[in-house]
């Protein structure tokens, strides 16, 4: 906790001094994240769980203390020796004799009881592994929700950054429309155009004014999702730096790798996902051991050792707890199994080998579905490339053909209209290659992701 406010009171004081990279943002992220905290949580209490399974070697240790306080205790037993014998002739004094000194009102209980596992069947140390599988498993889960998690940052500030550009440019051709309304209204009231011409530069002006509420209603989702990302409840687009040239240079990376390889890398048993799903694997075949050794007539054996004191006196306190009161010690080898449970432990058996299948299959499928993503994102990747080349090329065009048009407009040969709808042709243009680089950014960090390139 005291790191994270640090970290936040650190965010806090620069912000208004410099804009937030996305190391800053990963930072943030990566201490505040709720799926991350979630993660670690999850790591602790298997570590735990570990411990106790261990635990299960040790002896049990269980102490038993009962005082109890008799409000009417039994009285003492006396004879009159007089009363049995005649004590005159044997020459014996006549007097009572005690044969019962009567109850104490105080009476104690100690039981201490110690029970050692001798045989389990493989119980105790298959339990152990597994836990230490779990252990793993959620180490794993812990790193590949830290990968997850900064990939989506990775993946959101460059789509913030795309949209905001969007959205200058959009707001330019919104004055571009509008002066095109004019144009349009003009020429109308000067009978040099139909009505119905007119009203298509209006209808377009609105398509504009609802492209501008949606690219705004986009930015406002991003934020909040960045916002939810990095637990920074006050960040703003504007404190955000975004890297262009770093984008630039992994995708133009990424696209002279060789299939070949990547596929191989992506693929591997050693990846985060794979290790995962084979230690769940693991899990469910330590399982399948522990319900062996858990059916019918396989007996556990175990140690247990008495130690008992029944009293009326307070041992090692009061005087005469030893020669009085009773005390005893029960050495015990115990041997407990179920002998008849209805079939459950036979079934238990079968089901944890419906499980190690399952799991196989998981493995399986995921490898199929990893392969899916990484040939989708290894084809975006180089359609998009070419379609960016293509939108940059058709934008020289336009250049040309709009730098044309102003002369011959500043020439008085040429139309207001025409060069105006080729700004606007240009503009489009701009406007679908930021597109196509939101979804370029978003293959290329998917791509890095299946490789395990996440550096955190």
């Amino acid at each position: 906790m005291r790191k994270l406010l640090s970290a936040l009171l650190i965010l806090f004081i620069i912000s208004p001094l410099a804009a937030l990279t996305c190391a800053d943002l990963q930072s943030a992220l990566l201490q505040s994240n709720p799926d991350i905290l979630k993660a670690r949580q999850e790591v602790s209490k298997a570590l735990l769980d570990v411990k106790d399974a261990k635990a299960g070697f040790t002896p049990t240790i269980d102490l038993t203390i009962t005082g109890s306080y008799i409000a009417n205790p039994i009285d003492p037993i006396r004879i009159n020796l007089g009363d049995y014998i005649d004590t005159t002739s044997y020459g014996i004094r006549n007097d009572y004799i005690t044969l019962y000194e009567g109850q104490e009102s105080m009476y104690y209980q100690f039981s201490l009881s110690l029970t050692q596992p001798v045989y389990t069947w493989g119980k105790l140390d298959n339990a152990v592994k597994l836990y230490q599988q779990v252990y793993e498993a959620r180490i794993l889960q812990l790193q590949d929700a830290s990968e997850k998690a900064v990939t989506e940052l990775n993946t959101r500030v460059a789509a913030l950054h795309y949209l905001l550009e969007i959205k200058e440019v959009l707001k330019q051709q919104v004055t571009i429309v509008s002066r095109l309304v004019e144009i349009a209204e003009n020429a109308m009231n000067n009978g040099m155009m139909l009505e119905t011409q007119a009203l298509s530069v209006k209808v377009q002006a609105r398509q504009l004014d609802v492209a501008v509420a949606q690219i705004d209603r986009q930015i406002t989702l991003m934020m909040t999702e960045l916002r939810n990302l990095t637990g920074l409840a006050t960040l703003q687009a504007s404190d955000i730096e975004f890297d262009e040239a770093s984008l630039d240079s992994l995708t133009a990376q990424l696209r002279e790798s060789d299939y070949t390889l990547l596929s191989s890398k992506i693929l591997s048993d050693s990846r985060t996902t794979f290790r995962l799903l084979s230690a769940l694997s693991e899990i469910a075949t330590l399982t399948n051991r522990i319900a062996k050794g858990s059916v019918n007539w396989k007996p556990d054996v175990a140690l247990v050792v008495n130690a008992d004191y029944t009293g009326s006196r307070l041992p090692l306190v009061e005087t005469d707890w030893y020669g009085k009161d009773d005390w005893s010690a029960t050495i015990t080898i115990a041997l407990k199994t179920t002998v008849l449970d209805g079939g459950k432990a036979v079934r238990n058996v079968t089901r944890t080998e419906t499980e190690m299948e399952g799991a196989e299959i998981d493995i399986a499928s995921a490898k199929a579905k990893v392969g899916s993503a990484m040939d989708e994102s290894w084809t975006n990747l180089a359609v998009l490339g070419a379609q960016i080349d293509y939108q940059e090329a058709l934008g020289r065009q336009l250049d040309a053909q709009s730098e044309v048009n102003r002369n011959l407009l500043d020439t008085g040969y040429g139309s207001e209209s025409d060069f105006l709808q080729g700004q606007l042709e240009r503009n489009n243009c701009t406007v679908e290659i930021l597109k196509d680089r939101i979804e370029l950014a978003a293959a290329a960090w998917t791509l890095m992701y299946l490789q395990g390139e996440v550096s955190l």
